[in-house]
């Protein structure tokens, strides 16, 4: 007997999992554009070139910090990065807010020194380097490899693949 063709789209690659609102999950792979800009803007487009996300600079007196925005310019989340420390460390919190109650993860390097990145990411309840890491992102970020992957475990929640782009 031959197999018969399904309507029904394909199983997801990685078991869903949402950090900043289910919204923001997607049923299956999605191929993604990030254009970057003059002024570390970036913008992020699905592959019709549709806006999906942007990263812009944020208020620069004491802490670098980028704000993530919807294709409306709406604050999704703000990204502060620490300054005091050996690691380098990032909170997020939601829309523009910088209190404690809002925060949605920390990171931390590995290491002070990286060759590729290998991040640590805590979700909001696990701010201490001693308490087991959520997530955890690794690869090269400039080659375009990165994958995300549950605790310190190899269950890959996310991947990142650089594909050449062909100007036919």
């Amino acid at each position: 007997m031959m197999d018969q063709p399904s309507d029904h789209a394909p199983a997801p690659l990685f078991p869903p999992f949402s950090v900043i609102g289910p919204q923001f999950v997607a049923p299956e792979s999605l191929e993604i554009i990030v254009e970057k800009y003059p002024c570390r803007n970036l913008v992020i487009t699905d592959i019709n070139h549709k806006i999906l996300l942007k990263v812009k600079p944020y208020n620069k007196r004491l802490h670098r910090q980028r704000v993530l925005l919807d294709a409306n310019d709406t604050p999704i989340a703000k990204l502060r990065k620490k300054n005091l420390g050996m690691h380098s460390t990032w909170n997020v919190f939601r829309g523009e807010s910088k209190e404690s109650s809002d925060m949605i993860f920390t990171t931390h390097t590995e290491h002070m020194i990286q060759f590729k990145t290998n991040v640590r990411v805590m979700l909001a309840n696990k701010t201490s380097n001693n308490d087991d890491c959520d997530l955890r992102i690794k690869g090269s970020w400039s080659k375009g490899n990165c994958t995300i992957s549950t605790g310190d475990s190899s269950t890959v929640v996310a991947q990142v693949v650089f594909l050449p782009l062909y100007i036919v």
